[in-house]
């Protein structure tokens, strides 16, 4: 299974994906916000109008309760006046109330014993009265028509004891009266700042209940109403339980929280499961201040937020055609965008089929959009192009092919497989044929001793971070012939960091050719020239044999010269009889004979620029021994020279300073004829240090090399200062010479290859 990736998706599908997504986002957001918003606003509105309905309908049940009031008050406010003491127009008027004001149930008073007219005794059980005589009128119609009978239970009764207690208007709370559920209107009766009775009028609940169960709450909406103390007044589905049940009866947590905040006068809302329905509801509660009753609002969720799920239902519809409109836009956008892409991109499919086929005069239409028109004009202007360099690169070809430059394109693998040759190759006999996967590799022409040394160079090249490669070595002919080449690659490396490996440690060509891989990691391919060198390498051979040939009679020449000087010497020295004349005549022999010796060294050494300065010390050094051994036959020198090469320059100077100093220590150091002379020369670091030293008689004056008279020591003076030496003197043990100084050349070790 081949897996995409996005390269893989298409241009338009990129579009369509980024811009519907956009669109996407931003009406989603914007719809999310919207409906946020204006859904909560619409919820807070559905709450306020369903609490100003509630509002509503308790103040119309506290006017209606006020007016209910008014009337008890009316009553019991003219009778405080009243002086005529006629009990029978005392009943018309109650009676008049009642018939006028067919919603209450009884109209009434009850005064105390004798208040009224102090005749209690002549109406004992009389019509409307009890067994006192007390006036007490009860007009009622609890049987159906209206009648006439004594009030009950006054002396108990919260209808006529509170009232009596506190001297003030009360309404009392739901109570049961002859088997009607009543509340009671009640004034006290007041005359002189005395209570004399109380008048009043009662209300059927049964009515109430009727009345509230009228109101209506969107469709399945209802109400209630209860008293302080959370008696149910009324009850939508169930009569019997209107005085029977209270609000804390249902045993909900919400329901009784409201019952208390009733019981405070506070009004509020609740959301909980009904009870009665087992919807989820809430429940707005407000007092009715007259009565200290609540009137209940329950109202179910769904339906009062139905306007809100509608309108968040309408934006969604409106945000889904939106994202469809603005879908067709984007494929409109899409087309308009990838249609004129998809033309270019068939002028660029058919101009590359044409281009390996090896036609390069296609061309691409630029009769486009305006915005697009670029793109085909520039492929023109690449295609003329690559048209003119596929005509230079003809050119070059046949350039090449008769130049003496061959030109190669390797790949950074063991032994080189060729990429491409020119033609020229057939120069060493080969074709271009020879070379790929089934035939040569360009390691397989390489001289087998030059090999390792190409692959080793080319691997450290590889490993550094240099583009560029240049070596001489040999190649075999087809023949089997060898040919000097001049190899001059450029490295074509990844854009990447150089990874760096660790040479192979093998000095073995297959080992050194197998890690080639490892060390070109980062490297494409190798792309150079080889010139055909041979001629030029054996002119310089010859050049080079010439050259050692001439310096090799000079150095011998000049030997034989020095020679001739010391043989001179020798012979002048034998006119004279005198001490001083012969020692100066024989110092003189041993200088001659010092470079001489160098020369010799140089004569017989192999790049006749260096000496091997621990072989020439040790002749030397021999020669002043045989000098002197006559005189001297006791005296021990030790020679401690290490294995070095010094050039001419340094090497005759201090050559002349060892003979110096030698000869010194063996003429004057030993008094008695015995004695150790010690020679040493040792490198430290990047200078080189030379002892001279010996266990004499030493030196009793402090020496002054600008002011001597010893020609020996101001030569060695002389001599330092020549090749940038520092002398230390140090006398307290016989005499040592310590000579410090640095070869300005590159020191060159026995074995080391000078070329």
């Amino acid at each position: 299974m081949i897996e995409m990736t996005w390269k893989d998706v298409p241009l338009k599908s990129k579009l369509m994906f980024f811009i519907l997504m956009g669109i996407l986002v931003v009406l989603i957001t914007s719809t999310a916000v919207i409906i946020s918003t204006v859904t909560t606003q619409e919820e807070d509105l559905a709450y306020q109008q369903s609490i100003q309905k509630a509002k509503n309908y308790a103040n119309q049940f506290d006017i209606e309760m006020r007016s209910n009031q008014a009337t008890g008050q009316a009553i019991a406010h003219s009778l405080s006046q009243y002086h005529s003491e006629n009990r029978t127009e005392v009943n018309n008027i109650l009676l008049k109330l009642l018939e006028e004001n067919p919603d209450l149930l009884g109209t009434y008073v009850c005064f105390e014993p004798n208040a009224f007219d102090g005749m209690d005794s002549r109406y004992v059980n009389t019509t409307g009265h009890d067994e006192t005589g007390r006036f007490i009128p009860y007009w009622n119609r609890i049987p159906g028509n209206i009648t006439l009978d004594p009030l009950l239970d006054y002396d108990t009764s919260v209808y006529y004891q509170l009232p009596k207690e506190i001297k003030k208007d009360i309404v009392t709370e739901p109570y049961y009266y002859e088997g009607v559920f009543i509340v009671s209107y009640v004034t006290p009766v007041m005359r002189g700042g005395e209570f004399i009775g109380i008048g009043g009028v009662d209300v059927s609940l049964n009515h109430l209940n009727g009345v509230v169960n009228n109101v209506k709450a969107f469709d399945t909406g209802y109400a209630i109403m209860t008293g302080n103390t959370g008696i149910l007044i009324s009850h939508p589905t169930n009569e019997e339980l209107v005085g029977a049940k209270t609000l804390y009866d249902y045993g909900v947590p919400e329901i009784t929280r409201m019952a208390d905040e009733i019981k405070l006068g506070k009004s509020g809302y609740i959301e909980t499961i009904d009870p009665i329905t087992g919807k989820d509801v809430v429940m707005f509660y407000e007092p009715i201040k007259t009565s200290k009753f609540a009137f209940i609002l329950v109202v179910p969720k769904d339906e009062m937020l139905a306007g809100v799920t509608d309108l968040r239902n309408r934006l969604l519809l409106i945000s889904s055609i939106s994202l469809i409109f603005m879908g067709a836009i984007a494929i409109l956008i899409t087309r308009s965008v990838t249609g004129p892409i998809n033309e270019i991109v068939n002028d660029f499919k058919n101009i590359s089929d044409a281009a390996i086929g090896g036609k390069l005069d296609e061309r691409a239409e630029t009769d486009v959009d305006i915005d697009f028109r670029e793109i085909p004009e520039g492929l023109n202007d690449i295609l003329n192009a690559l048209e003119n360099a596929s005509q230079l690169r003809e050119e070059m070809e046949k350039v090449v092919n008769n130049s003496p430059v061959i030109v190669f394109k390797w790949k950074a693998e063991k032994n080189w497989p060729v990429e491409f040759v020119s033609k020229n190759i057939s120069q060493f006999g080969y074709s271009p044929e020879d070379f790929g996967p089934n035939g040569l590799d360009y390691g397989d022409i390489i001289h087998p001793d030059d090999l390792p040394g190409v692959e080793t160079k080319l691997g450290e090249i590889c490993s550094g971070k240099e583009t560029q490669f240049n070596i001489e070595y040999r190649i075999l002919t087809k023949d089997g012939e060898t040919r000097w080449v001049d190899e001059r690659t450029f490295i074509q490396r990844n854009q990447r960091e150089i990874i760096h490996n660790m040479i192979n440690k093998d000095n073995d060509i297959d080992s050194q050719v197998s890690d080639l891989k490892g060390k070109c990691h980062d490297v494409k391919y190798l792309q150079g020239v080889i010139v055909n060198i041979d001629e030029r390498k054996q002119a310089e051979e010859a050049l080079l044999k010439i050259e050692d040939i001439r310096k090799k009679e000079i150095h011998h020449r000049i030997k034989n010269n020095l020679q001739v000087i010391s043989t001179l010497l020798y012979l002048e020295s034998e006119k004279f009889k005198d001490d001083d004349v012969l020692d100066a005549f024989n110092n003189s022999r041993d200088r001659v004979r010092t470079m001489a010796l160098v020369h010799e060294k140089l004569y017989q050494s192999k790049d006749m620029e260096s000496i091997d300065f621990s072989d020439y010390s040790k002749n030397l050094i021999n020669y002043l021994s045989q000098s002197y051994v006559l005189e001297k036959s006791e005296v021990d020198i030790k020679i401690n020279v290490e294995n070095i090469f010094l050039g001419m320059d340094t090497a005759v100077p201090l050559g002349i300073i060892i003979n110096e100093l030698v000869s010194n220590s063996l003429k004057y150091a030993f008094d008695k004829g015995k004695g150790t002379i010690i020679v040493e020369l040792r490198k430290i670091n990047d200078h080189h240090k030379l002892v001279v030293s010996d266990n004499g008689i030493g030196m009793k004056d402090e020496i002054d090399f600008e002011d001597t008279d010893s020609l020996g020591l101001l030569l060695v003076h002389t001599l330092a200062e020549q090749i940038n030496a520092t002398i230390e003197i140090d006398t307290s043990k016989g005499t040592k010479f310590e000579i410090t100084f640095q070869e300005k050349n590159q020191e060159l070790r026995e074995g080391e290859d000078v070329r």
